[in-house]
């Protein structure tokens, strides 16, 4: 086997699969076959088996999972077999809290193209732990055939925090035609006297998840299983309990008791509208310590500095920290507080994901968002999120499903997108060039929405330095490779209810001389574009994380000797309803300027409307590389006029 058949140059293909999971023994067992197709392939000879594990207390020990039992070899196409004979390597990748996220990285040995590489692991937890499998069937290799085996425990398990038994199993299924998952009863009876039973599923020639640019996230789509304990006889029932119970610790939680009352009508003293007292609110919100930017503190640390254990949003206020979902609850709390109807609402972020509501499973909701009622009506609120202007989502908490807390319960919702006008970059160019074509000037970037809260989050990770540094190879990337952008300033980096602004000084030349002339890019800023979508044809969608628009000015003053010969005319394209495209050059004595305006406000295109989205992109950047030129004047020599023989 040399290639996978409807896939030209596949790197490797995945020849067997298996996955079987044994309850009552806590483990899962893995094995993979991969054949290496070609020199690229052969990096599936590395392996990173990635697994999070977590340390409890009291009621909650923990799963202290590990990968273990690693074994493996090498097979050459004549047979020679190469054994592993080293010792996996152990990564801890970050650590938040209670919880560590790890590798157990390992090479296998001598591996050439036709070479199958085979390898087994096993994944390892706690007595006390029964965790159902995910089968994630779908990767980047093609699968020739997999196995996957469930034989779940028959001890009576206790959802704890429903304090209920479990008596069901729920999956949620998204598999290739023809594909079932099978579930019978073993014969006999196990070690606990009771009827056991497997679930079983084979699968053959699944094809590689597609990688297209701009798509939508993979987890909702690709295909896998992905099962649930459950004591709930429906999903109905399953999300009204754990949604009913989800509100009730969050209300204990956000109260407000007396100490949050009163604190919270001094922060909104002199405020007369439900507006006005909420941005107060959500000011003091957002000035405290964020730990998830930052660090947590544990328990001897406050100890030491007297403060005692954060029971409610009161002590989150008075400790002047806590993370993402303490602050979130804490805003709720306070605008209760200040005699509003607020809600809060669970989400899951969509950077891979979106909400399967028939997956019975609440962790998937990972991202908490606060619901206020102003003057009337709902608006939606992120103060988890640092830096995130009032009344703005980040993008991937935007055009979500969710739950949320209801007048009278819960229930099922979707945060609301934003317009594409939430999210502007500006960007001003003034050079002037002198009569050898070398420029010199100022650029002005200005940022609102994600761009901005991008910048102010990156800054949180390192120095002034390190931020400059990041801003100046961001222009960069876009500016002609001639054209040295130095950052001057940065204005606004805290302040995220103005627009963050960037000024640049630039040195440089700019053109491309031909004898007499001069050809100049028509806008500096899109200097590098290239084919958004050079594909004909597409199988998913096109998704862009949010809407946005780009705005462009720049003006080139001309010295003496240049004058202006040709210059693009204006253009103006549009795709119905979702984007719009402008470009106007403005020919002067002394100068040109260029004005240039993009802007699209869809998240998510059908492949059905792709063709008319390519050809929208197609037609503003050609645009975008057409040229101006200039013209050099004639220059007299000294001896202009004199006689000759």
């Amino acid at each position: 086997m040399t290639s996978v058949p409807g896939f030209p140059g596949a790197p490797a293909v995945v020849l067997f699969r298996e996955q079987i999971t044994k309850d009552d023994m806590h483990v899962q067992q893995f094995y993979d076959r991969i054949k290496i197709l070609t020199e690229d392939g052969k990096k599936y000879a590395n392996v990173e088996l990635a697994f999070s594990s977590w340390q409890g207390d009291g009621y909650w020990e923990g799963d202290d999972n590990m990968m273990g039992d690693i074994i493996g070899r090498t097979i050459h196409s004549d047979g020679t077999i190469i054994p592993f004979t080293g010792k996996p390597y152990l990564k801890t990748i970050t650590k938040e809290g209670d919880f560590k996220f790890q590798e157990k990285i390992f090479t296998l040995p001598d591996v050439e193209v036709g070479s199958i590489i085979e390898y087994r692991y096993s994944k390892r937890y706690n007595d006390h732990i029964y965790e159902p499998p995910r089968w994630l069937i779908q990767g980047d290799l093609f699968l020739k055939a997999a196995h996957y085996v469930w034989y779940p425990t028959t001890v009576e398990l206790i959802d704890r925090e429903a304090d209920l038994p479990v008596n069901a199993i729920s999956w949620f299924p998204i598999l290739p035609a023809g594909a079932a998952i099978q579930h019978r009863e073993i014969p006999g009876k196990d070690s606990h006297g009771n009827t056991a039973s497997v679930y079983e599923l084979n699968v053959k020639d699944v094809p590689p998840v597609l990688h297209e640019e701009f798509m939508p996230p993979t987890g909702s789509f690709s295909y896998r299983v992905l099962f649930s304990f459950t004591p709930y006889s429906s999903g109905a029932d399953y999300w009204k309990s754990k949604g009913k119970s989800w509100s009730k610790h969050a209300d204990s939680f956000m109260g407000p008791n007396s100490e949050l009352r009163a604190a919270t009508q001094a922060i909104i003293a002199g405020a007369t509208t439900d507006d006005a007292k909420l941005r107060k609110i959500y000011a003091t919100v957002m000035s405290l310590d964020n730990t998830d930017y930052s660090r947590e503190h544990d328990r001897q640390e406050d100890k030491a500095a007297g403060l005692g254990k954060v029971n409610n949003a009161a002590d989150v206020l008075s400790h002047k920290r806590g993370n993402s979902t303490a602050m979130t609850e804490l805003f709720v709390g306070m605008a209760r507080a200040a005699g509003m109807k607020a809600y809060l609402m669970l989400v899951t972020n969509r950077t891979e994901d979106m909400f399967a509501q028939g997956w019975l499973n609440f962790n998937q909701l990972d991202t908490a968002l606060a619901i206020v009622v102003v003057d009337g009506k709902e608006q939606f609120f992120d103060p988890g999120n640092r830096y995130i202007p009032y009344g703005t989502l980040e993008w991937q908490n935007t055009l979500v499903g969710g739950v949320r807390q209801l007048d009278n319960g819960t229930g099922f919702a979707s945060s609301p997108g934003e317009p594409y006008t939430a999210n502007k970059t500006t960007r001003v160019a003034n050079l002037k060039m002198d009569e050898h074509g070398a420029v010199a000037g100022d650029i002005d970037l200005a940022f609102t929405g994600n761009m901005a809260l991008h910048w102010r989050q990156r800054a949180l990770r390192g120095d002034d330095e390190s931020i400059k540094h990041a801003l100046r190879t961001y222009l960069e990337e876009d500016l002609p490779k001639t054209l040295q952008p130095t950052v001057v300033s940065i204005t606004n980096l805290e302040d995220y209810e103005k627009p963050l602004l960037v000024k640049y000084s630039v040195i440089g030349t700019l053109g491309t001389p031909t004898g007499k002339r001069l050809v100049l890019p028509v806008d500096i800023f899109t200097a590098h574009t290239r084919a958004t979508f050079p594909d004909e044809k597409r199988e998913v969608a096109v998704y862009f994380h949010y809407p946005q628009a780009v705005i462009d000015a720049m003006r080139i003053n001309l010295p003496k000797n240049m004058t202006l010969e040709a210059t693009p005319a204006s253009s103006d394209f549009s795709i119905k309803g979702t984007g719009m495209y402008k470009l106007t050059v403005e020919p002067a004595a002394t100068n040109v300027t260029v004005r240039r305006t993009y802007a699209f406000n869809e998240v998510l295109t059908p492949v059905a409307q792709y063709p008319a989205l390519r050809t929208f992109y197609s037609q503003f950047e050609a645009k975008d590389q057409d040229s101006i030129v200039l013209k050099q004047a004639a220059v007299e020599s000294a001896g202009a006029g004199a006689g000759g023989n």
